[in-house]
């Protein structure tokens, strides 16, 4: 049992009919299992309280990442990425729960030495339009765009890379089932600030 983040957030992920009507037959589906299987305490409690799931058929399993790829060891040299320099990270969507705007709102609110001296990196495949709405807000905020550095999609080796040579890792995301970026990136060894939301402060002090 992952989360129930569609339900919780009904406006954005539950719009459309067709998959309105899937998603609520897969809650009807869910309802009659003998037991849930959670990937947090966040997402356990989900259950109890939305679902009316008896607790003590909710288990909490926690989640991991891949120890091969996303750990303390130096796999590979990109240097490609040489040229970031001391910067700070960003990996995920965009959309509205994952907070990237009050993320860019407080990046633009540093002092102008800290932004000058660290980029805000976004590293994940992202749409042309999705950067128009980002460049949007750098623009409220008064931040030049050229402090923003957009990498795409990278591999699972490069992100390894990404996160043991960041200067710090942040994750605002309003609500996650488990939080798995953080993860993956504490155990590279990154400085890691995270929303107190849902999962994630779980994630963090578990750590």
């Amino acid at each position: 049992f992952y989360d129930l983040i569609p339900l919780l957030n009904q406006d954005h992920y539950l719009n459309n009919k067709e998959y309105l009507k899937f998603y609520n037959q897969k809650l009807k589906d869910i309802k009659n299992f003998d037991f849930l299987l959670a990937i947090s305490e966040s997402a356990r409690l989900e259950a109890i309280k939305y679902l009316n799931f008896d607790h003590k058929r909710v288990y909490n399993i926690l989640s991991s990442c891949d120890e091969k790829t996303f750990n303390n060891i130096q796999v590979g040299d990109y240097s490609k990425f040489k040229y970031l320099g001391n910067f700070i990270l960003y990996t995920g969507a965009v959309d509205p729960r994952k907070n990237l705007q009050r993320l860019i709102q407080a990046y633009a609110s540093l002092p102008t030495k800290l932004i000058i001296k660290h980029k805000l990196v976004i590293a994940g495949s992202i749409s042309d339009e999705e950067k128009r709405l980002i460049y949007s807000w750098c623009l409220e905020s008064n931040l030049p765009s050229n402090y923003l550095e957009f990498l795409g999609y990278v591999s699972d080796k490069e992100l390894s890379f990404l996160y043991k040579n960041c200067y710090l890792y942040v994750f605002p995301s309003f609500h996650e089932g488990f939080g798995l970026p953080v993860l993956e990136a504490m155990s590279c060894g990154a400085a890691v600030i995270g929303s107190n939301n849902t999962s994630v402060p779980e994630v963090i002090q578990c750590q």
